[in-house]
């Protein structure tokens, strides 16, 4: 029997995603997951096996993000996470890999001589059609009006192909030491021998994608679970607006405020990622919800601006307000704003704005909705790198 290791980077959306890929896979295989430590629950209910070890590399990363900073990435944190899975690797002896965006795999998966299937974002390849943007809380963004959005673009493009090659060194180090094949930046990191796209290609399109590199559409996580006293509570509460605010593993609740706040009151408030389940007045609070069947309910969604969670938004006509607090969810959300899918509130504003946003997008939903493309051959798409 074929054997596959799932390897996603060790935040809830990867795992999420790299679980409803291997869905699709439909032959024999023996899959087993990188056991995680914090979403071990989610491989398990859905029948997966967890390898022995962890592998909580890159701890500091959200932390660092947030400052677009980059000194996570170091000679001792890149030598670590590729001894490390090179063991697990060894341990395991899969046919395959598939990996979601965890730096160090490709060497890994290259000195061990096995295939590696990377799931992407458009945004994190060379080939993405677009600009990743200066995040907002740079320095450098001071400078943007003072010269032409051209020129802009160009400075942009540039600083980010220097700073892709610089933060990539501790990789081409340890690939000249393997006597492994020497790449050109971080990016190339990401990629594998197979890439799995998981966007819209109208909403992150890519130029001259190479025969490796395929879109698969958005990879939505189908929850069967179903939680009946939230259910309850909307049924009971339905005289009011309904706000899903659901921050993901990377964002923080409290960008919103006060939920305590008079303001609130007057909706009904869904709060995913709490440490219990509890419920207020007009506040329930659960750990993570089953989107599916809640979806109806929701008249708006507040968000980190996780890839996901708009998509998600995007396929049931839910207006969404993002609030990034990592360059990444910058990027991601760039283009959402861009055509219209979502509004953009950042945590340094007045939170006066965010309620007065808040109070128009419920009264009247001028954003774009459509259904993305979630490819059909998405089966043949993932198939056909095992034959």
């Amino acid at each position: 029997m074929m054997k596959i290791l799932v390897t996603p980077y060790n935040l809830l959306a990867h795992y999420l995603r790299s679980i409803e890929l291997v869905k699709k896979i439909n032959m024999d295989a023996d899959i087993v997951f990188l056991k995680s430590g914090k979403y071990d629950n989610y491989v398990k209910s859905n029948g997966y096996k967890l390898t022995e070890n962890t592998l909580n590399t890159y701890d500091t990363v959200i932390e660092k993000a947030e400052s677009f900073d980059f000194s996570w990435i170091n000679k001792k944190s890149v030598n670590q996470t590729v001894e490390a899975l090179i063991d697990i690797i060894k341990n395991e002896k899969p046919d395959y890999i598939i990996g979601d965006t965890y730096l160090g795999l490709r060497i890994a998966a290259e000195h061990c001589k096995t295939p590696l299937i990377s799931i992407l974002n458009a945004y994190l390849t060379h080939y993405y059609n677009d600009l990743r943007p200066v995040p907002h809380t740079h320095k450098a963004i001071s400078f943007k009006p003072k010269v032409s959005e051209k020129t802009w673009n160009k400075i942009v493009r540039t600083v980010e192909k220097m700073t892709l090659r610089k933060v990539h060194t501790p990789f081409r180090k340890i690939r000249q030491k393997l006597n492994l094949k020497q790449y050109n930046d971080l990016f190339d990191e990401f990629a594998g021998d197979h890439n799995i796209i998981c966007d819209d290609p109208d909403i992150f399109p890519s130029t001259n994608l190479p025969n490796n590199y395929k879109y698969c559409g958005p990879l939505l996580y189908s929850c069967t679970k179903q939680n009946n006293k939230l259910l309850n509570f909307l049924k009971l509460h339905n005289s009011k607006k309904t706000i899903l605010i659901s921050m993901g593993s990377t964002g923080n609740t409290s960008n919103v405020g006060d939920l305590s706040n008079s303001f609130w009151q007057n909706f009904n408030i869904i709060c995913t990622g709490a440490i219990e389940e509890k419920q207020t007045e007009n506040i329930y609070y659960t750990d993570f919800i089953n989107f599916d069947k809640v979806s109806h309910f929701i008249d708006l969604l507040i968000c980190h601006g996780g890839n996901g969670t708009i998509y998600q938004a995007i396929n049931s006509k839910i207006p969404t307000i993002a609030i990034p607090t990592i360059f990444e969810q910058e990027w991601n959300i760039y283009r959402f704003e861009k055509l219209s899918y979502c509004k953009v509130w950042y945590p340094e504003d007045n939170i006066k704005n965010l309620y007065k946003l808040i109070e128009e997008m419920t009264l009247e939903n001028t954003l774009n909705t459509k259904n993305t493309k979630l490819k059909t051959e998405l089966n043949t798409v993932i198939n056909d790198f095992f034959n």
